[in-house]
């Protein structure tokens, strides 16, 4: 992939990254609120959860050109069923 291409990737999943952030705040705060209530962690927002990591992390890899692959919505959503 040309660097130029790969720049203006960068900058459209940086600026995802940002969002990313504030919506694991958020899955954290709920996560942390369910469990206090309902004794045990939310297993839908588990399944969530993992699946956001995944992607936190495919986005980390691109950013940090540890991968030349684009993630989402570039490439498929990551499988959250996949080993590790």
């Amino acid at each position: 992939m040309p660097i130029a291409v790969r720049v203006l990737y960068m900058v459209a999943i940086a600026l995802t990254f940002w969002i990313l952030t504030w919506v694991l705040a958020v899955t954290v705060v709920a996560q942390l609120i369910l469990t206090l209530l309902g004794g045990q962690p939310n297993p839908e927002l588990l399944n969530f959860s993992k699946g956001i990591s995944r992607y936190i992390s495919q986005v980390v890899d691109f950013l940090t050109f540890l991968t030349d692959k684009p993630p989402f919505p570039f490439a498929p959503w990551p499988d959250r069923n996949a080993a590790e």
